[in-house]
């Protein structure tokens, strides 16, 4: 085949996209083939390094074709999905689940979750493969609704993306994906809006091997919940749902949600950060150098052996338990109450204040004395604590 052969099947190909991607792509084609030239390759050299057409054209999916094709090309394909499900199981096709598995090799320097509207499972690999298991329950989360997956940069992405031309009464949101040809990028897709559950659900289980140092998992309306993996970097987020992590190993650790809850035990880290703006944050049983804990409205509970504690909500209530030693604890709420029991620190010092609430501090084996806004010392006062509520009770106690 001829270079004009094959560029005038490209454009044929092509016809059926918009006409700003087959610029892209036929210039994109063009250069490859001048380069190529000036090495002083064969047309047949060329082609082959540029590979099949027609699977280059699959890769595109229905992402970026007309309204036309666009609307049949999504029947189509849902229909053939459902009604195959349905016949493998032997239920209608309005009953079935569409379940797919993937598995990637390589070594990446980061990866990427998006699962917006997906509830994203993240779990150790027993292998050195990423292994991808896509779910979606309900005709609707089939037909609106897609897995994708690409590369770029060393980073591997995969998620869940609303097929072209599928709009929910509540889709207003927008997020671009990117996708690579040549290695770098020439096209951008995807608008990913709400998810109305409705007895329809998405969910994307992905187990990770230990080669990969640094992780991001975030949705849109889904749970997000990492266990039992090990790395450098380890950030988690969801818009609406909740995030929980548990037997993680991470140098830096980030978890935070819009109106979820943030749940964490079991968890080692140098530095963490768990946020929530209405929701409440609990974690238990964890390790580490430095903890930054924070709420918009809800309460905030730990149990952990950290040196240096900053926990902060606006009107929630504070509930601390450290064990060992520790540097420095600061705790704010604008009007809950705060309660802190520290077990292994050989002495503090409190600087505490509430608006109009009751303070009381105990240490050792002496009973809790009521106390005024100030500091106070006890021990050597080797921890520095501060304690401030607008208009809740402050309870000290340390041994």
């Amino acid at each position: 085949m001829t270079k004009q052969e094959y560029m005038a099947k490209l454009q044929e190909k092509l016809e059926r996209f918009g006409r700003e991607l087959q610029e892209e792509i036929l210039e994109d084609y063009r250069q490859h083939f001048a380069e190529g030239e000036n090495e002083g390759k064969t047309d047949g050299e060329i082609i082959e390094e540029l590979g099949n057409i027609e699977e280059m054209i699959r890769e595109l999916s229905e992402e970026d074709l007309t309204e036309e094709f666009t609307q049949r090309a999504i029947s189509e394909r849902a229909g053939e999905e459902i009604s195959k499900a349905g016949e493998e199981a032997g239920r209608e096709p309005g009953d079935t689940d569409l379940k797919r598995s993937f598995s990637y090799s390589g070594f990446y320097k980061a990866m990427v979750l998006e699962g917006k509207v997906a509830n994203v499972h993240v779990e150790r690999s027993e292998d050195d493969q990423i292994h991808v298991e896509y779910e979606a329950k309900g005709v609707s989360s089939q037909i609106n609704y897609e897995y994708y997956q690409y590369e770029e940069d060393g980073v591997f992405y995969a998620g869940v993306k609303r097929r072209k031309g599928a709009r929910d009464e509540d889709d207003n949101g927008e997020k671009m994906v990117k996708v690579t040809l040549f290695g770098h990028t020439i096209i951008s897709y995807g608008n990913v809006g709400g998810f109305n559950i409705g007895g329809q659900s998405i969910t994307l289980t992905v187990r990770v091997p230990k080669s990969v140092p640094k992780l991001t998992a975030k949705a849109a309306s889904g749970n997000v919940n990492v266990s039992g993996i090990e790395m450098e970097s380890l950030e988690i987020a969801s818009a609406s749902g909740n995030v929980g992590v548990g037997e993680v190993v991470a140098d830096r650790l980030k978890a935070r949600a819009a109106s979820g809850n943030v749940a964490v035990n079991h968890a080692e880290f140098i530095s963490a950060n768990l946020d929530t703006a209405s929701g409440n944050v609990k974690a238990e049983m964890i390790k580490g150098r430095d903890l930054h804990c924070g709420t918009g409205s809800g309460n905030v509970k730990v149990d952990a052996a950290v040196a240096e504690y900053h926990l902060g909500t606006g009107s929630g209530s504070i509930r601390l338990k450290s064990v060992g030693a520790c540097e420095r604890i600061d705790m704010g709420t604008g009007s809950g109450s705060i309660r802190l029991e520290m077990e292994g620190t050989e002495g503090m010092e409190a600087t505490v204040r509430s608006g109009s609430g009751s303070i009381h501090i105990g240490w050792g084996d002496e009973e809790p004395q009521k106390m005024k806004n100030g500091t106070y010392a006890y021990g050597n006062s080797a921890c520095k604590v501060k304690a401030s509520t607008g208009s809740g009770s402050i309870r000290l106690f340390g041994r």
